[in-house]
């Protein structure tokens, strides 16, 4: 504990100490701080590769020293920051000191490396000949270990030396993400692989991490490639998760989908739309309009939040509703069906392609070929009529789109939003997240 004599000087010296001393134990998380003096406010920047866990043990080190540690949202960084109350006895000397994290561009994310150790492990193992037939947990280590062992940037799954030196650094860093949960799958999908191989032999197989094999498109949403004796490739779309859970087969935003739609106007005019919610947070006037999108507005509906957030959810719903309507109207108007079909086959079904796409799911159980994929490729080949609707059951952010041509196939989506802190809910403004999670049959 501080001790009452001490200034703040000493005590953060001590913190940092104990900040950095407890690096060594954070494998695959790069961070540094980095001081901004100021007369009654001190900032410091910290730099890191995941900027929660840094946040999260700077606190740790700080709540050790200083009696008010708290979180505030500034300009500054979408995360919110740490705040500490200096506690010098001379008031002349009386400061604040703020933590604000940035990231390290290519920063490695707990999200990037579980998805990399179900994607890259199978690739390694099936190339290099690792058996795996167990999923216990000295099992798991040792399929892990000879992944790690066999390594090498002249494989080839590896497109280029760039992306064989990222699973170097993912491989080594396994062990921070949810280890067992993702090896589990990886032995899994390389289960699955080696089902294919035993049908159709596999000449070889790519890891699709950030460059695509010669010949596949850059934007193919495969995450590996095999390629079989004929030279062809066949991408895979691998999705991670439970038994009965619906994993998102479609991850975009409200904007994406108006510019595909050659719509972009029709998406800025949303705005005129949902502007009437935001003039009822108090603070905020019509000239703040011009801040449509910024991190300023954005900062107004989060101080509203934190003091209404019943009024703030009741007014989010508004434009979600708003919002939802608008993409409804947009995919299902019968002027737009051309568009709508080309959409649905392109972004939804992923057949874009000239590699066609196969969606796997991977459990800790069993990795087994998603076959609604096959449905919906099927209703879009046909499909004579589209239409759009609110859907009954999923709550209040989910749409329904309904392909028909004498049978009829329905596929729900969400649109809600996926940010944090002051950039989320109203903070997102027009621009939500919109997922599509499954197909069925009605």
């Amino acid at each position: 504990m501080a001790k009452t004599e001490d200034n703040d000087e000493q005590r953060l010296e001590r913190a940092f100490a104990a900040f950095k001393k407890g690096a060594k134990d954070i494998k695959g998380v790069d961070d540094s701080i980095k001081k901004e003096g100021g007369k009654s406010v001190v900032k410091y920047m910290v730099n890191s590769t995941d900027r929660e866990t840094s946040r999260d043990r700077v606190e740790t080190a700080l709540k050790k020293e200083f009696k008010k540690v708290t979180r505030v949202q500034r300009s500054e960084s979408t995360l919110e920051c740490t705040k500490v109350e200096g506690e010098n006895k001379d008031k002349k000397e009386k400061k604040d000191y703020i933590f604000i994290y940035k990231p390290i561009s290519g920063g490695m994310s707990q999200t990037t490396l579980n998805a990399t150790i179900t994607e890259l492990y199978p690739c390694i193992a099936f190339e290099t000949g690792i058996k795996a037939t167990s999923v216990g947990k000295m099992d798991l280590k040792k399929f892990h270990q000879q992944v790690s062992k066999n390594w090498s940037k002249n494989l080839n799954c590896f497109v280029n030396s760039k992306d064989a030196q990222a699973g170097k650094e993912f491989i080594d860093n396994a062990e921070n993400g949810k280890f067992d949960e993702k090896v589990k799958n990886a032995i899994n999908i390389l289960r699955w692989i080696q089902g294919v191989n035993r049908k159709h032999p596999i000449k070889n197989i790519v890891w699709g991490y950030r460059a695509k094999p010669a010949g596949v498109m850059a934007n193919h949403p495969g995450d590996i490639f095999l390629q079989f004796k004929n030279n062809k490739y066949l991408g895979i779309s691998l999705k991670a998760g439970g038994a009965k859970t619906d994993e998102p087969k479609l991850n975009t935003y409200v904007k994406p989908i108006f510019d595909y739609f050659g719509k972009s106007n029709d998406y800025e005019k949303i705005k005129d739309k949902l502007w009437p919610q935001y003039l009822e947070i108090p603070g905020i006037e019509e000239e703040d309009k011009k801040d449509w999108g910024k991190n300023t507005l954005a900062l107004k509906t989060y101080e509203f939040e934190k003091m209404d957030s019943a009024r703030y959810d009741a007014l989010y719903d508004m434009n979600l509703k708003i919002i939802k309507d608008e993409l409804i109207k947009l995919i299902g108007s019968p002027q737009n069906f051309k568009k709508a079909k080309e959409w649905v086959s392109e972004k939804v079904a992923q057949q874009q392609q000239d590699v066609p796409l196969l969606l796997v799911k991977a459990t800790t159980i069993t990795a087994r070929r998603d076959m609604s994929s096959d449905l919906l490729i099927e209703a879009v080949a046909a499909v004579r009529k589209i239409e759009a609707k609110v859907a009954t059951t999923g709550g209040k952010q989910a749409f329904k789109v309904r392909l028909s041509d004498g049978s009829r196939v329905e596929l729900d989506f969400t649109t809600r939003t996926n940010k944090v802190g002051a950039m989320h809910k109203l903070g997102q403004f027009t621009n939500l997240a919109v997922k599509f999670n499954k197909v069925k049959k009605v």
